[in-house]
Order: structure tokens, then C-alpha cells, then sequence
């Protein structure tokens, strides 16, 4: 049976998704043949009994697994979502053995975002699977990105529009994507330019202030300089971020005790006082990412960050700087 592993930047990899669906013409499948899988709620069985199965009527029943690999890849958590009709462990890396036993109707996508090559269930699947790595590009090559999007929007862009763009929200294809649709429809047929993107994309700085904060819990330190830095040219300082980078740890432990409780999606949103079922997505991803100890580990280089600044051994900014390092020290 056909089976795919497309991991990367979530545009990207939904696109990618598409494109292999028309590539096998199942892009006009009947609803009851597609079947939209969220990795945290996945039983083993069910799924294989859903691979298994024939489609109705269509000539491809279409599988789609979301974030199993990602969920897989904890430091200290390795077992994934639970049988919940068993307490032993869940075998996901016996998968490579039932794939290739489903029918040839079944098309089976996992899809993931940046995933550790060293991934063990990656490394798995890429023995039955074909395997699409779709990174979000950087520099040059994501200006030219933009450049062409906007295009296929119908609207012009210049050099300087799409260098503030790139700076305000970095390689975050799927806002990039958002603001294009909005400047496009805003300029009516006239060239983007840097004014327009200041003064449309303002609500885009306050999304750019929780970017930092997940940049700067998950330890990727040149990816949060260079945020904090244009966090600052706008105007905020180093303590909001840090209070920010403290809100946002504070979910995540929430977020991550309400999984082991088995709190759905939703439940979970409720409890964070949050809407966007998009943004509920994004923290349940992240908080799988992490053990309780590691949570609590980042809590004390938190807590250290803090006491440094009220005893007057460091200042704000240097205080978020160290915070920095000590985050990405583990990674």
C-alpha cells in the first residue's frame, strides 16, 4: 500500500499532502473514506483496523496521521499515545510491519513538523514509506518565497516589504502566507510596500511576542536573539518577554497535566481560556514535546532568571540573555 512520511513546516507539508493526493487522483473522495487522525488520541487497533478496511464506493479510503512521529520524539517519554484497551505499551514501531500487509486502497500519510533525524519511529517508517522532508526556507531563499507567493496572490511586492516581513514574523510560512492574503487585498493591485506591512500587520508583533517565548522554552537560541531583537525595535522590553516566556510556560505545564488526566482538544482549550482551535494545536504540540521533569527544570532556570534581577546581580536584558543560553544549554 502507498504510504508517506512528509514532515517539515506545516504549509509546506500540507501542500506537499495535496500534491501527492492529486498525484494519485484522490483529491474528490467521499467523506466517509477520509479519515483525519490526531496522534495524541490514536489507538492502535482502531487504526489498523481502519487500514485495513475497503472503501466505500471510491477507489482509495485516505488516512491521515498527524503529529504521531513528533509525539514519539520526548526525551525521557518514548511511549507515545496509549492502547486504550490495554496498559502495556503500544509496539508503533511494529507498524513497518503491518503496512505493507494493507491494501493497496489504502492511503496512509503521516505528517509531522521538524522531527529529529534520529527520530525511532522516522527511522521506522522510512523503510515502507516514502519519506518528504519540507523545510521552511531561510535568507535568500525565503524572500524569494514570499516574492512568489505574493505573486500567486496577484500582488507585487518590493525588496523592503519583504525584509520587514521576514523580520517580524521569521520563517513562519503559514502567517506569511496569512499577511500576504490580507496586503494583497488591502493594496488592490498596487506593489506591497514597507508601510503597508507596519501598519497592517501590527496584531502580527503581538504573535511574534508568543514565537519568541516558544522559541526561547524550546532552546533554540539564534532563532530567539534574533526575535528579542526585533521584539525590542518595537518597542518591548526585556522583562515583558520574560513575563511572556513565563505565561507560556505556565500553559504548557497545564496543557501537559491535562494530557495525562486524557483531556481532549477541547476540554483543553476551555481550560486555557483559548478559542482558536489552531492555537490549542500548536500548545498540545509542544507540551508532548516535553517530560514533567523537564518542565520543571525549565521552571528553575526561570525562577534563577528571576532572582538574579531582584537581587541585582543582572539586569533585565542580561538576565534574559542568560535565561537564553541556559534554555538551549540541554538541546
Amino acid at each position: 500500500m502507498p504510504s508517506f512520511v512528509i514532515h517539515g513546516d506545516k504549509l509546506l507539508v500540507d501542500h506537499a499532502l495535496n500534491q501527492r493526493l492529486a498525484d494519485h487522483d484522490a483529491t474528490d473522495i467521499l467523506e466517509s473514506n477520509i479519515h483525519n487522525l490526531t496522534a495524541s488520541q490514536l489507538d492502535f487497533g482502531e487504526l489498523l483496523h481502519i487500514c485495513s478496511s475497503i472503501p466505500f464506493i471510491d477507489h482509495y479510503r485516505i488516512v491521515i496521521i498527524d503529529g504521531l512521529c513528533t509525539l514519539l520524539e520526548t526525551k525521557t517519554n518514548t511511549r507515545g499515545p496509549q492502547n486504550n484497551k490495554s496498559k502495556t505499551k503500544v509496539p508503533w514501531t511494529t507498524l513497518s510491519e503491518h503496512i505493507p500487509l494493507m491494501p493497496s486502497s489504502t492511503l496512509l500519510f503521516f505528517k509531522d513538523g521538524i522531527l529529529n533525524k534520529n527520530n525511532s519511529l522516522l527511522r521506522v517508517l522510512t523503510k515502507v514509506s516514502e519519506t518528504q522532508h519540507v523545510p521552511a526556507p531561510n535568507g535568500v531563499d525565503l524572500s524569494r518565497w514570499i516574492k512568489k507567493s505574493a505573486e500567486e496572490k496577484g500582488a507585487a511586492i518590493s525588496p523592503s516589504a519583504i525584509k520587514y516581513l521576514s523580520n517580524l514574523l521569521g520563517n513562519n510560512l503559514e502567517s506569511i502566507d496569512h499577511e500576504l492574503e490580507k496586503l494583497s487585498l488591502y493594496t488592490n493591485g498596487e506593489t506591497i510596500q514597507e508601510p503597508d506591512v507596519q501598519e497592517l500587520v501590527s496584531q502580527a508583533q503581538e504573535a511574534n511576542i508568543f514565537r519568541t517565548a516558544d522559541a526561547i522554552i524550546e532552546g533554540r537560541a539564534q532563532t530567539s536573539f534574533n526575535l528579542i531583537h526585533n521584539l525590542k525595535i518595537n518597542g518591548r522590553s526585556a522583562s515583558y518577554i520574560i513575563g511572556m516566556v513565563t505565561r507560556q510556560l505556565r500553559q504548557l505545564t497545564l496543557v501537559h497535566s491535562l494530557l495525562e488526566t486524557g483531556e481532549n482538544h477541547a476540554n483543553i482549550g476551555v481550560q486555557l481560556g483559548i478559542t482558536s482551535n489552531y492555537a490549542v494545536q500548536k500548545t498540545v504540540e509542544q507540551a508532548t514535546k516535553y517530560s514533567s521533569e523537564d518542565i520543571k527544570w525549565k521552571y528553575e532556570q526561570l525562577l534563577q532568571c528571576d532572582l538574579n534581577i531582584k537581587l541585582g546581580k543582572l539586569n533585565a536584558d542580561q538576565a534574559l540573555e542568560t535565561l537564553v543560553f541556559d534554555l538551549s544549554a540541554s538541546f
